[in-house]
């Protein structure tokens, strides 16, 4: 049943999907012998059977890789030549020599001729690694020959990563292509869970060290309270851990290279574990929970087989280095920015043009937090890309998500808003808001600045600058109601304060134009929006003050003087007094029309540009 993975040049292109982008098709299949930085090929063929390795070197115009040498038949290089990039190999190479070979180029290739001469000069290889931007060169100019017909795949380096980013994914790949695979076809953890799952009639999680559930499969039978628990939490359970650290149970399994075995407890059904290992250390476990009905023995078996199969997904899946997240990461901003070329994030986030998208913007959560929203995100949606983004009025939590089926912003906000609040503890606090839901991916841009805005009003309602005490659709209560702590909306829901933040923004952009992009609300400029919050400000800085406040929050009760105290937990006297206090500070009142609407847009404006 079992059999030797070997890494093979389809398997490279679908597991560095995003790090490189296709620009040919491949002809066949072929096994990869070695990867190498083209300037450290030798100049005269030279026979190897050397397991794939890549020796690196300071890659001109790219950056230096960084990664250490790997394996022991790497060899030194030889010196660089000063002053200009090292060009093909010479014909004296010889294709022999290039079979098998994936070359990581990294000349600049400027031109269509640049481009076939490089072709040329690597005729044989079995796929080129390009530096970005090769694509624009690829067309009906250039000349695809190669060995006895055969051209290298073309593949581009993503503009996200570099070249020592992708040397170390490459080494992950070799190093999990060493493993015996029990399903040479099941290379990503949710679908082996799932194969489990069917094979045996069990109830099966797969976990990191830290226990936090990585997949899951159920077949639909009634799952127990402890598993339900860890499915809808995203980890075991604390008291869970504690209690099978009492027992002796996880020690056992961190010391056994086999299944390790429980029998049913009351409730609980009977589990079988067993330990995924790489050169001893322990990377995960594969769990599963089973009735009475089904027989242990098989089982044992296909969990053997299962933490084979697993071993080298797993490796991937842990061992990606943090700048797979940064590129992510910048992949999905570039998108949210509305970036002119998006072939590239969307390949790296396997993204199509053409869909069902939203973008969900949350106010900043606990770097611990991302993984539990991600975990139940992509539970509630076919795909959801999170990162966390940095703007001029502070950083969100993007998610874009991608649907199986047209959904209108309000029904995404209920549907986020139910598996949220069934899913996370009942204390936690989170704000979200729902951009208009788009069908192509170059308007995800429009989705995302719409999602941010609400969330922000959201949080403005929140804090008590926004809200009017009126029960919201968002999930708001009315009066003297209990606020849910997780809190959702729509443009349509917040529509009124979206529209004070939009002009706001529109005021300071304005102002920062006209004074060549310097801040403004200098106490000599009197057209200033933001020059009465910003001496409100200063004031309450100086004699530990509280005016702004007030302002903010007779505002929001709409110049309510009994509920503006009563917010403040002040008498209606004070209050009195400290608006008489604005007026002299501000030289505006609040009973003019026309100065309460500049004290309401200069508070809002202060806010924004961040106080």
């Amino acid at each position: 049943m079992t059999d030797t993975a070997i890494l093979r040049l389809s398997r490279l292109i679908r597991d560095t999907e995003g790090f490189l982008l296709p620009l040919t098709e491949m002809a066949g299949d072929v096994v990869v012998a070695r990867v190498e930085f083209g300037f450290d090929l030798p100049t005269t063929p030279t026979q190897t059977t050397a397991a794939p390795h890549a020796v690196p070197r300071t890659a001109p115009h790219s950056g230096p890789p960084t990664a250490p040498h790997t394996g022991s038949l790497a060899r030194p290089p030889a010196a660089p030549q000063t002053g200009s990039p090292a060009g093909p190999p010479t014909e004296a190479v010889g294709h022999a020599s290039l079979a098998g070979t994936v070359v990581l180029v990294t000349e600049p290739v400027s031109s269509p001729a640049g481009l076939d001469a490089v072709l040329a000069g690597y005729a044989g290889a079995a796929a080129l690694v390009v530096p970005p931007g090769t694509h624009s060169h690829l067309g009906d100019g250039v000349e695809l020959r190669g060995s006895e017909g055969r051209v290298p795949v073309l593949l581009e380096r993503s503009p996200h990563v570099t070249w020592s980013e992708i040397l170390v994914h490459l080494r992950q790949l070799t190093e999990g292509a060493t493993s015996a695979l029990a399903w040479p076809d099941v290379d990503d953890l949710s679908a082996l869970a799932a194969v489990i799952a069917e094979t045996t009639g069990a109830s099966i999680t797969i976990e990191d060290p830290a226990s936090r559930v990585l997949a899951h499969a159920n077949l639909g039978g009634e799952l127990d309270e402890i598993r339900r628990e860890t499915i809808l939490s995203g980890a075991i359970p604390d008291w869970r851990i504690a209690e099978l650290e009492a027992s002796g149970f996880l020690d056992t399994i961190r010391r056994s290279t086999d299944v390790v075995e429980r029998p049913a407890e009351g409730t609980s059904p009977a589990r079988s574990v067993i330990a995924l290992r790489s050169e001893g250390e322990l990377i995960g476990t594969i769990w599963a929970a089973y009735p009475a009905e089904v027989d242990p023995e098989p089982l044992r078996e296909v969990l053997r087989d299962a933490a084979r199969a697993a071993l080298p997904v797993m490796l991937r899946t842990l061992r990606r280095s943090p700048f797979e997240k940064r590129i992510r990461r910048e992949a999905l901003g570039a998108i949210l920015a509305g970036s002119a070329d998006l072939g590239p994030s969307a390949t790296l986030l396997s993204l199509p043009f053409s869909g069902s998208f939203c973008v969900l913007a949350f106010t900043e959560a606990a770097p611990d937090r991302e993984p539990v929203l991600r975990f139940h995100l992509r539970a509630a949606f076919a795909d959801a890309v999170l990162s966390r983004i940095e703007s001029g009025t502070g950083a969100h939590l993007a998610a874009l998500v991608q649907m199986r089926e047209p959904r209108d912003a309000a029904q995404i906000r209920d549907h986020v808003l139910s598996t949220l609040r069934r899913s996370l503890p009942s204390d936690e606090v989170l704000s979200f808001g729902v951009g208009s839901p788009v069908d192509r991916l170059d308007e995800v841009h429009r989705s995302w600045s719409e999602a941010a805005y609400v969330v922000d009003a959201v949080h403005g309602r929140r804090r008590g600058i926004g809200g009017r005490g009126r029960e919201s659709r968002s999930g708001g209560s009315a009066g003297g109601e209990e606020s849910p702590t997780i809190v959702g909306a729509t443009a349509e829901d917040a529509a009124a304060e979206v529209i004070g933040l939009r002009v706001a923004d529109t005021l300071l952009a304005a102002e920062r134009d006209a004074h060549g992009g310097e801040p403004t609300g200098r106490s000599g400029d009197i057209g200033s929006v933001a020059r009465p919050a910003r001496a409100l400000a200063g004031h309450d800085g100086q004699h530990n003050g509280s005016l702004l406040e007030t302002l903010r929050v007779y505002f929001a009760t709409v110049g309510n003087s009994a509920e503006a105290s009563r917010r403040l937990h002040v008498h209606t006297n004070s209050l009195r007094h400290r608006l008489g206090r604005i007026e002299e500070i501000t030289g505006l009142s609040t009973a003019e029309p026309a100065e309460r609407l500049w004290l309401e847009l200069s508070v809002l404006a202060h806010d924004r540009a961040g106080g």
